[in-house]
């Protein structure tokens, strides 16, 4: 039921609006615009209706007042008269009510008009909210998110600007139905991220930026560029993973508030510098805009992290199907019975392990399946019995590490890695690997 609120110094002219509207509004009375103004910090009505000739503040000065506050000035208001005067009638348009009411009232006049101001504002709260909001993803449009980046709020933290690689082609070949499923995805993904739907904008086509406020470390800000990367892939993956064959990426760039900049303007240009450096780079990852070229192994190392959430998130999943990697089926469902049998034993840790071979030609298949052999048998003579291991894509392997603290899921994977350069007589080819503790359901 919408509420309105009528302010009238006549008593006898509120009791007899108020019988009238009370069958089809929730109805508050104030006898003077001061009184009416304290009662607004206590309520929000969808209607005013205002007297004009009051004494101590008339109907005017209160208007101008509710105009000074951002929350009050978005509530329409018919001013109430019983004048005939052209001219205050004139002014009070002119300062932005919505209609006049004259005194003594006609009842069916007076709903009649209150319901025509109601459904006009209650159009336009739609259009404003539909030009706020993307319409595919319901994110923030770009005015929206400057809005947002100006608050109190957003004094500190990182822009970024995220962009899909390859996205093209998946308009391309498989229409723009599953361009679009994918682009609300992805902005489902980043809501669930950054916990806050305002925080995210869509850009435009693939192009989305983000705000994380605070005064946040690098660590902590990777940490989450890492889950929003691999997060996004994973759950991509999952949706395309009927129709294509090849891989879509994420790639980031960030800037920093106050530090490079305090303008939406300049915190874009700047993340979009460093989105590009990613672009150039090989894609999928993400850049500081202030920060030095990353090195090769920097860029293996991130990669390998990204890799390994992905393949948490994997595990995680209660379906059994194949996930975004081509893992292979029976691999993947002893994978997932393990980690749930001994996740539901107690006070049993588990390590999952990521192993990945670095520095092999990228053209030579026969060369891959080389190594693979030889990164099969290290594996094999490694793991203690109950321990379970599978490929995980040409040059990959994950192991899962039951009943296994961090310490000695160390000494495993380092007697892994110390029995595969043992067999390798290439020096430039070397095995890498990442390792996380696994948490149960």
């Amino acid at each position: 039921m919408k509420h309105i609120l009528m302010i009238d110094d006549v008593a006898t002219n509120l009791i007899c609006a108020a019988e009238v509207l009370r069958e089809d509004y929730e109805v508050s009375t104030a006898k003077s615009g001061k009184q009416a103004l304290l009662m607004l910090g206590e309520l929000t009505p969808d209607l005013i209706m205002l007297d004009i000739n009051m004494p101590q503040m008339d109907g005017y000065e209160v208007f101008a007042k509710l105009k000074e506050n951002p929350e009050w000035a978005k509530i329409p208001v018919i001013f109430l008269t019983a004048e005939s005067d052209m001219a205050k009638e004139v002014k009070g348009l002119s300062m932005g009510a919505m209609d006049f009411i004259r005194k003594p009232f006609d009842p069916q006049v007076m709903k009649t008009r209150i319901d025509k101001v109601l459904s006009l504002n209650e159009q336009r709260l739609e259009t404003e909210g539909s030009a706020r909001r993307d319409s595919l993803t319901n994110l923030s449009t770009r005015k929206t998110f400057e809005e947002y980046l100006s608050s109190e709020e957003c004094e500190n933290g990182y822009f970024l600007i995220l962009d899909l690689d390859n996205f093209k082609k998946v308009n391309d070949s498989y229409g723009h139905v599953v361009g679009d499923a994918v682009l609300v995805k992805l902005a489902s993904v980043f809501e669930e991220v950054v916990g806050n739907r305002d925080r995210v904008c869509r850009i435009g086509g693939d192009e989305f930026a983000i705000f994380i406020p605070g005064k946040i470390s690098r660590d902590e800000i990777r940490n989450t560029i890492r889950r929003l990367i691999a997060t996004s892939e994973f759950e991509i993956g999952n949706l395309i993973a009927d129709y294509s064959d090849y891989k879509v990426s994420v790639s980031v760039g960030i800037s920093c508030k106050p530090e490079d900049s305090k303008s939406f303007q300049d915190l874009y240009s700047m993340a979009d510098k460093a989105l590009y450096f990613v672009k150039q780079n090989g894609k999928r990852g993400y850049h500081f805009y202030d920060s030095e070229p990353v090195s090769k192994e920097d860029v293996d190392a991130e990669d390998n992290m990204i890799d390994l959430m992905q393949l948490q998130r994997l595990i995680s999943e209660t379906e059994t199907k194949d996930g975004p990697y081509n893992v292979e089926s029976e691999g993947f469902k002893r994978i997932y019975r393990f980690v749930a049998r001994c996740m539901d034993r107690k006070n049993q840790d588990v390590q999952i392990v990521l192993f990945t071979i670095n520095g092999v030609d990228s053209n030579s298949l026969d060369k891959y399946n080389e190594i693979m052999k030889t990164l099969t048998g290290a594996v094999s003579n490694s793991l203690r019995r109950g321990d379970v291991a599978t490929a995980f894509g040409k040059a990959q392997y994950v192991v899962i590490l039951l009943d296994a603290n961090e310490e000695n899921g160390i000494k495993v994977a380092d007697r892994i890695k110390e029995v595969f350069h043992d067999a390798v007589s290439n020096k430039d080819i070397t095995l890498v690997y990442e390792m996380k503790s696994v948490e149960g359901a």
